[in-house]
């Protein structure tokens, strides 16, 4: 049975049933006492069966009427039931945003970004997932993420827009007994035959130390390969051997020294997806806040974003 011809004529029947008759079910609308009329007519007519007991005094509601106004309450409480949850949805979409990142910003920048995030937009719930730069890649790719931060920066793409938040020196971290360790700065080619430490592959500063050691014509093989940055840093401490990293500070087991090379630096870019801003409140926050300076970050170390 095609029920479309007759669901503008339900609330007419439970409307009658609420209030008792078709002139007050009509007064409860706010249309005329016609438009009730031959609503409940066309209602009958396509059922096959009348759905009031009309009298002298008015009209109630007789077995067949008071099925169908029963089953129509319940389909209208699980409409309603089903628009709240959709609503609340989409509300929780609008203040909800996720940014996937690389391992070795979960220190300082994500703190810094998410607390910067809450205090302008209260109420805003932030997904974190962190990981490789290969696998963040992937995930914003997909659109499992609203939004990445790696280094070096994602590849320009018409759907996506990228902003530079700032460029770092990197720095070769030392045991404190090492023979470097009292340099005031160190040049790359100076590592030939020092055992280095590094991350993965799918790591962006592998790629970027594998670059710098290649062009010093050093021959690289890693005595350790890690996921983590504060895992490597650890193994240095240890006496296991050198990396070269993003700076943190020197400690009493671990020193860190001044690399003398203009490309011994990292670029840490966010990228989203504009498009998508306009529907999502919380994602057009964090935007802004991306593309604005980065002083949020509370850090005077760092060199502006390149300029070419």
């Amino acid at each position: 049975m095609d029920l479309r011809p007759i669901l503008p004529t339900l609330p007419l029947l439970t409307a009658i049933a609420d209030t008792g008759g078709i002139s007050a079910a009509a007064d409860e609308l706010g249309v005329p006492q016609s438009t009730v009329s031959r609503g409940i007519a066309r209602l009958e007519h396509h059922l096959g069966t009348p759905l009031l007991d009309r009298d002298g005094r008015g009209v109630r509601l007789n077995p067949a009427g008071q099925e169908l106004t029963t089953a129509t309450r319940r389909a209208l409480d699980l409409i309603t039931e089903a628009t709240t949850h959709i609503r609340a949805d989409a509300t929780r979409r609008d203040n909800t945003v996720s940014i996937v990142f690389q391992n070795s910003l979960g220190r300082t920048l994500i703190p810094a970004l998410v607390k910067t995030l809450v205090t302008q937009r209260p109420g805003t719930h932030v997904n974190l997932r962190q990981g490789s730069r290969t696998y963040c890649i992937a995930e914003f790719t997909s659109g499992a993420a609203d939004a990445l931060l790696i280094s070096p920066p994602l590849d320009p793409t018409p759907n996506t827009q990228t902003a530079s938040l700032y460029t770092e020196h990197l720095v070769l971290a030392v045991p404190h007994t090492h023979h470097l360790a009292t340099h005031p700065t160190v040049h790359l080619h100076e590592l030939e035959g020092e055992p280095p430490l590094g991350l993965a592959p799918a790591y962006g500063l592998r790629n970027i130390t594998d670059t710098l050691l290649n062009h010093a014509g050093v021959r690289v093989t890693y005595a350790f390969e890690g996921e983590d940055v504060q895992t490597v840093r650890g193994l240095v401490a240890a006496g296991l051997g050198i990396a070269i990293l993003p700076p943190e500070g020197t400690t009493p087991d671990l020193t860190e020294i001044p690399i003398d090379n203009p490309h011994a630096i990292r670029e840490l870019a966010a990228t989203w997806r504009p498009h998508h801003t306009p529907r999502r409140p919380a994602l057009t926050a964090l935007a802004n806040i991306l593309q604005a300076e980065p002083t949020w970050l509370g850090r005077t170390n760092l060199q502006p974003p390149p300029t070419g």
